[in-house]
């Protein structure tokens, strides 16, 4: 590692190269032993490359970086609360490092407020039970080949344990097991945590479907949804991106009639938490199966509110 840390020093933002070796060692450490979660290490590093160029353009130095310039920073930043709200968070524990290495006398962003963030409702859209059902049933209406039959597991899984992408493309086969007489799944989710469900029957039919026509049930340690090789339809035995994973989905909502700038990944997680609190299944249950620290995390997935039937709509006859 030691040998990296110059080659490191280099891409660093200009005003990090100019505080020292001991604010970029510092800040290399932040990032590599600090920040262990990969996603978390891409998104904290934007932030941080963001700002500090923000800094350079102001004329600014590391020690001279007061609160009065994050705040002006925040300020400035026009891009959605929540994702201001993130890069603020970035720069807080950065700095943190920082002042416990004796880099900084003090945290600047300490003192900043993050722009207010509300959170009764997501972004992120989520499909109603019947459009869910006919994406699901468009995937394998003309063929049953295998890169249909991966592509309907894949999202069929994402809806019925309301697992994110990243932890569906972590399945292992060997993930997915027989417990007693019923049939399980583990989700490998990030930070490190941990999670077994029970599998929908449906999301079962999904997968042992496609299990038997890729011939890899008994491969254990094998990725459960591995990429294609080119055209041929044909399982790599290399894990399936999460990237490809999004472009598949984007590809399969367009193919059946959806608009793909409207649905991504999180969309089958937003449908699945929404569909289970719509049919009676409680708040904390759904915060389980998601896998979120909080409720309020899994309220901003629950859709139900902004449903309003067609039937209703056409109420006004005009």
């Amino acid at each position: 590692m030691a040998d990296l840390v110059p080659q490191l020093k280099q891409t660093l933002p200009v005003v990090l190269q100019d505080a020292g070796d001991s604010a970029s060692e510092r800040v290399i450490e932040f990032f590599t032993a600090e920040i262990r979660n990969s996603n978390t290490r891409e998104a904290y590093a934007r932030a941080v490359r963001r700002f500090f160029r923000w800094a350079d353009r102001k004329g600014l130095h590391l020690s001279d970086i007061e609160p009065v310039h994050i705040a002006a920073y925040v300020e400035e930043d026009e891009r959605a609360p929540a994702t201001v709200k993130q890069n603020l968070a970035a720069l807080r524990r950065l700095f943190d490092h920082l002042v416990t290495g004796q880099v900084l006398d003090a945290n600047p962003a300490e003192p900043v407020r993050s722009p207010s963030l509300q959170t009764d409702g997501g972004k992120t859209p989520a499909l109603t039970a019947e459009e869910a059902r006919e994406l699901l049933d468009s995937i394998v209406e003309e063929k049953k080949e295998l890169p249909q039959l991966r592509d309907r597991a894949i999202i069929g899984v994402m809806t019925y344990t309301f697992a994110r992408v990243s932890a569906v493309c972590r399945l292992d086969v060997g993930d997915y097991f027989r417990a007693g007489r019923r049939w399980k799944i583990r989700l490998h989710e990030k930070g490190g945590q941990r999670r077994t469900v029970p599998v929908h029957h449906k999301a079962q039919d999904y997968i042992d479907r496609y299990l038997d026509t890729a011939g890899i049930r008994e491969e254990r340690e094998a990725p459960l949804f591995q990429s294609l090789r080119g055209r041929t339809g044909e399982l790599t035995g290399n894990r399936l991106l999460a990237d490809n994973a999004l472009q598949m989905v984007k590809r399969r909502a367009e193919e059946a009639g959806f608009d793909p700038a409207q649905v991504t990944c999180h969309t089958f997680r937003a449908t699945g938490i929404t569909t289970f609190l719509e049919n009676g299944g409680d708040l904390e249950t759904a915060q389980y199966i998601a896998g979120h620290a909080s409720a309020n995390t899994t309220r901003i997935y629950d859709h139900r509110d902004q449903k309003v039937a067609q039937e209703e709509i056409e109420r006004v006859r005009i």
